[in-house]
């Protein structure tokens, strides 16, 4: 081994990093229904906003604002709370890795639901803390109040990815208040979900929302997320946090997102009236389907269909959707929800798979 490859932490050689979703080529052509992106692209006052920016040829030889202070008082008016109690990021990835920065030391355990979002277990293991996964459902295949003790952050993924659901307010209340350590919920999805835990911040000084902006308003390429809780704990965050984290683009457009609700609700809505066309087709093609509150839906073959096959057959015909190898997960598939052609092709071209076309 080179002295290089000795110097690498041992966690960090023997560990796996996370695996994305499948990327295509810059211009191929497919249906790509396998990162969760939202169908539509951004609100038009997006892409203004940051024209504006660059025609300001000046501004752009200077440092951002180092706290994106007016992205934050324009996300706090949307969350209905004070801009001390936000936090942005370079995407809601970057407030989990602060988080943890914040309130874990090297050896202590990280908690979360197994399966759930596959970040947490490589954040822990790159903070050089202990991950500690718990079953999603108890043996009757129920979600239970799980045992904390001995851990110091639980990530809480609602609507839980991948499978879709989201977990009741009153569930998270008993989870919060009966924990001495920090409940961070991760609620990538909230905006297509019929509730959220924002008001939750107020009632628990050991609780962090996180947001994204990559789903609901189309700006995963400018990877823009927000951390919400109390001042207090903003504040020691806030000292983690890389020093101009977001770019001057990033910050005018997130601010023009955030203010076009309008266009945000018609995307929701959009998403909600796709969600239900591919969750009732599938469903007539004999798949069993997860109800859903995201913009994606999990989905398991009739039999003999095998997953992994259907995942392999469709990417060969130029439709990406997510497979999972994980024991647990690989029996279905997580699909993004398109636009209305996307859905039709997707289902046209199972059923073709199906009929051994």
């Amino acid at each position: 081994m080179s002295r290089g490859l000795q110097a690498v932490r041992p966690g960090i050689r023997e560990m796996a990093g996370y695996q994305p979703g499948r990327q295509p080529a810059p211009g191929s052509r497919v249906v790509k229904l396998n990162t969760n992106e939202s169908p539509l692209p951004p609100s038009p006052a997006v892409a203004a906003a940051i024209r504006s920016e660059l025609g300001d040829s000046e501004g752009l030889r200077r440092y951002p604002d180092p706290i994106s202070q007016k992205l934050r008082e324009t996300a706090a008016a949307v969350f209905g709370c004070e801009a001390a109690w936000v936090m942005a990021g370079n995407g809601s990835d970057e407030i989990l890795r602060i988080v943890i920065d914040t309130f874990v030391s090297e050896g202590e355990t990280i908690g979360y639901f197994h399966p759930s979002y596959s970040l947490y277990p490589v954040l822990a293991a790159i903070r050089g803390a202990r991950g500690r996964a718990l079953p999603l459902f108890n043996d009757r295949g129920e979600l239970y109040q799980p045992e904390l003790s001995g851990i110091k952050l639980f990530f809480l993924t609602s609507p839980n990815a991948p499978l879709g659901f989201a977990f009741e307010l009153d569930y998270i209340r008993r989870l919060a208040s009966g924990f001495a350590g920090i409940v961070v919920v991760d609620e990538a999805y909230a905006d297509f979900a019929e509730h959220n835990a924002l008001g939750l911040v107020k009632e628990f000084d050991n609780l962090v929302v996180t947001r994204t902006l990559s789903k609901s308003y189309g700006l995963a390429a400018l990877r823009v997320g927000f951390g919400i809780a109390s001042s207090k704990l903003v504040r020691e965050l806030d000292k983690v946090r890389d020093s101009y984290n977001l770019d001057r683009l990033a910050q005018a457009g997130a601010r023009a997102a955030l203010k076009d609700s309008a266009y945000l609700a018609r995307t929701v809505d959009l998403v909600r009236r796709e969600r239900a066309f591919l969750a009732a087709g599938l469903e007539k093609l004999g798949f069993e389907v997860r109800p859903s509150q995201t913009n994606f839906i999990f989905t398991t073959p009739p039999p003999p269909v095998r997953a992994g096959e259907l995942y392999q057959e469709l990417a060969a015909r130029g439709i990406l959707v997510r497979w999972f190898a994980d024991p647990l997960l690989a029996h279905g598939l997580r699909i993004t929800v398109g636009l209305r052609p996307e859905m039709e092709a997707l289902l046209e071209t199972i059923n073709a798979i199906m009929n051994g076309e």
